[in-house]
């Protein structure tokens, strides 16, 4: 697992508007979410930065998002995983995320990165046009 001083902001620049930073806390597990890139907070209810994922609506315990972040702490590797999109902008109708690891002694997870893209409901060349345009799409 790679630690916090591998990751170069400089080297990932077109994936920061899609990037979620979390820390982990462990008995009971909870993420807390520490970054949020500018295209998730613009297809956000709100800010939920430093809050508690334990206790927010939607993304405790047993919800999707939940249960993959949770894969990733136990099983210490990246995962890959589509999951429907709850949120105000309807024109979407999913998610993917690549979901990420990092660890400070290499063998407990201390954080997680999370990359997401938004998946239109259909082939609207608006909707295509408009992520298009708010560097939604990863480009590496």
């Amino acid at each position: 697992m790679p630690s916090w001083s591998d990751i170069n902001p400089a080297e990932i620049k077109s994936l920061l508007p899609n990037i979620v930073v979390l820390h982990i806390e462990y008995d009971p597990l909870d993420f807390i979410e520490k970054i949020t890139g500018e295209m998730i907070l613009s297809r956000s209810v709100e800010n939920s930065m430093g809050k508690n994922w334990r206790d927010y609506e939607g993304r405790g315990p047993g919800s999707k998002i939940w249960n993959v972040f949770e894969e990733v702490v136990n099983e210490k590797q990246a995962s890959f995983h589509s999951i429907p999109y709850v949120g105000l902008h309807k024109e979407f109708m999913k998610i993917e995320t690549v979901t990420c690891p990092i660890s400070e002694d290499g063998k407990t997870v201390s954080r997680i990165i999370c990359f997401v893209e938004y998946v239109p409901f259909n082939n609207d060349p608006e909707v295509d046009e408009f992520l298009d345009t708010s560097t939604n799409r990863f480009v590496v």
